[in-house]
């Protein structure tokens, strides 16, 4: 274990030696030639907005028309464009643009309108490097600033396992940058590839399918047979349990559901003016395999097996001398009358269970894409990359959020087995219903470019934090002084959580805070941190340190005034971040699909914070 470690530390190692040699290369390989042009990406912009403003003239309607006009506003970056005004008024229309071709409006979703954001991106991009002078120099810049993220004090290469969250955001910004400017092609791959595991992971523990799907059986029906020229009419019942096994699968979840019964039979036989009553018990199996995809559940082809044995209780008729006969006859063809009975029995087993089972088969799943695709395209998010599997403890569902240029997890999230509940040091199979770990990239990749550049209020941003489910106890909007301010969020890590060695924090970034006539029109950081803490009742909770955080990055002291708005951003956002996280049980609704599980609440028993995961296991 020690060598395999070693191993892992040098490959690491190796890693970041590898982009620092590409680092060196890329400065000596920058290519002027390759820059975006301003005018090719100009050219393009405009006639995207041209493209857009017929699309709507041609499927819609003059009132329709003219609404989707004035949302979009084409007017300031055409005339930026035409009057050929500084680069800084062109970028900053474009970026207006931009922002407001993303967001929940229905209709940003439509093609046209995605190839006008996708120009404009591009367009912003060349605003920035086209000028071969400047954007040469910014490139090197991000180079130098790669270079010393990756080093340390002596110039040598850190392992990526001490990148904090902080400079992994630092050098997909970096990376986001060499891509726009068409420079260090094989550095942004290889970075890009470095950073491509799933960001979310979910966990449901096998017992939790398994008594889903279990369920007692007690079936009783009516005989009524002809078996080897007797008519046979009685009762039968079938008695047992449905159970589910699940099954080691990569891509779906497999699942053998089986059924163990007892038969019982009571009947009597006709024969003539000869009547038998008989009595008959068996073991009856039968077993199908499930297959669950995102599309649906596809069946396998069901098995059934069945034993039986009989007893002829009594041979019923008024002579002594046809008795005698019937019952040497009955003792002659009972193997015969028992095996073809044993193939009924199980041929009624086997497609009872195939027909229980096929309701299960024909329910139908919503399609995912189809729900998500126009928001995705709206709020130009990334489509998630989804992975199901199943070992026979658990299911495990793997997601990639990561948009085209952006890091998402270097490193796959701990173990259960690692991650300590209220009462075990791990978290095994039986001991949980269901966990989820979170990686840090995920707000990077989501709801970043939404946040960037936007003004917030407590009202919106509760509403925010209310959607993650981070709400306070007693959340009541009031007039109070210190809850009537606005931010504007920055370009950079708006908004960012961190989990690192078993703590938890959430941060949010501005480049402005007002509050009725004051007004601090400066770089601001304000966060919460997190503890893990059990409470008396066995359950695991987020406990908020005393104080937030509130940091003024870029060294320069605050003025007078300043300082006296510093207490009433700091009470603002005392209020905003709640005292305690996770401690509401969550509940599962109560028109769920699994009735087991309907309506049922559950605890959260577990909390890990490292290595960039948040981990949260609940029973």
């Amino acid at each position: 274990m020690v060598g395999a470690g070693f191993q892992a530390s040098l490959c690491r190692g190796g890693e970041v030696d590898s982009w620092l040699k590409l680092i060196e290369q890329a400065n000596g390989e920058l290519d002027p030639e390759r820059l975006p042009s301003r005018e090719t990406r100009e050219q393009e912009t405009l006639d995207a907005m041209r493209e857009a403003e017929a699309f709507f003239q041609r499927v819609t309607d003059e009132a329709n028309y003219q609404a989707w006009m004035r949302f979009l506003r084409f007017d300031p970056l055409r005339s930026a464009i035409e009057e050929e005004q500084s680069i800084a008024k062109r970028g900053n229309a474009a970026v207006e643009l931009y922002q407001r071709l993303s967001g929940p409006e229905e209709g940003l979703e439509l093609s046209r309108l995605i190839a006008l954001r996708e120009s404009l991106d591009r367009y912003i991009a060349a605003l920035r490097y086209g000028d071969p002078k400047r954007g040469l120099a910014l490139v090197g810049r991000q180079l130098s600033t790669l270079q010393g993220i990756l080093t340390n004090e002596t110039d040598t290469a850190i392992a990526l396992s001490d990148l904090s969250g902080e400079q992994v955001a630092q050098i997909e910004s970096v990376v986001e940058s060499l891509a726009d400017a068409n420079q260090a092609d094989t550095l942004v791959r290889s970075i890009v590839r470095r950073y491509s595991s799933p960001n979310l992971r979910a966990f449901v523990d096998g017992n939790v399918i398994a008594n889903a799907v279990a369920r007692p059986v007690n079936n009783p029906e009516a005989v009524n047979d002809c078996l080897l020229g007797t008519r046979v009419i009685g009762n039968a019942r079938v008695v047992g349990q449905v159970t589910s096994q699940l099954l080691p699968s990569d891509g779906n979840v497999r699942l053998l559901v089986r059924l163990d019964g007892q038969f019982s039979t009571t009947t009597r036989g006709y024969n003539g003016p000869v009547t038998l009553d008989t009595s008959g018990i068996g073991q009856v199996y039968a077993a199908r395999q499930l297959v669950v995809t995102e599309k649906g559940i596809i069946a396998g082809e069901p098995i059934a097996t069945a034993s039986l044995s009989t007893n002829i209780h009594r041979i019923n008729h008024p002579l002594k001398l046809v008795r005698k006969i019937a019952s040497k006859k009955a003792a002659e063809m009972k193997p015969q009358a028992e095996a073809l009975s044993r193939q009924k029995l199980q041929s009624r087993v086997l497609e009872g269970f195939r027909k229980q089972t096929d309701e299960n088969v024909n329910r139908s799943f919503p399609d995912l894409d189809a729900k998500m695709a126009p928001w995705l395209g709206r709020l130009d998010l990334p489509v998630p990359i989804r992975h199901l599997s199943s070992t026979s403890d658990e299911v495990h569902v793997q997601v990639t959020m990561q948009r085209p240029l952006g890091l998402s997890a270097g490193n796959a999230g701990p173990s259960l087995s690692s991650v300590r509940t209220a009462t075990s040091s791990g978290t095994y199979p039986g001991g949980y219903t269901a966990a989820i770990q979170v990686h840090e990239s995920i707000l990077n990749n989501t709801v970043m470019q939404l946040l960037a550049g936007e003004t917030f209020t407590p009202k919106k941003l509760r509403e925010l934090t209310s959607s993650f489910g981070l709400q306070k106890d007693n959340d009541e909007s009031t007039d109070d002084e210190a809850q009537d301010f606005e931010v504007d969020f920055s370009s950079f890590r708006p908004v960012y959580f961190e989990a690192r060695d078993q703590t938890f924090r959430i941060g949010l970034r501005g480049d402005r805070f007002a509050q009725g006539g004051n007004e601090l029109d400066r770089r601001l950081e304000v966060s919460a941190l997190y503890r893990p803490a059990i409470t008396e009742d066995n359950r695991m909770i987020l406990i908020r340190d005393e104080e937030i955080d509130l940091q003024f990055p870029g060294g320069r002291r605050l003025t007078l005034s300043q300082t006296a708005i510093k207490a009433n951003i700091e009470e603002g956002f005392d209020k905003l971040f709640p005292d305690t996280l996770l401690h509401r049980p969550w509940t599962i609704p109560a028109d769920a699909k699994m009735p087991a599980l309907a309506g049922r609440s559950a605890d959260v028993i577990g909390i890990d914070a490292r290595d960039g995961w948040l981990t949260i296991v609940v029973r």
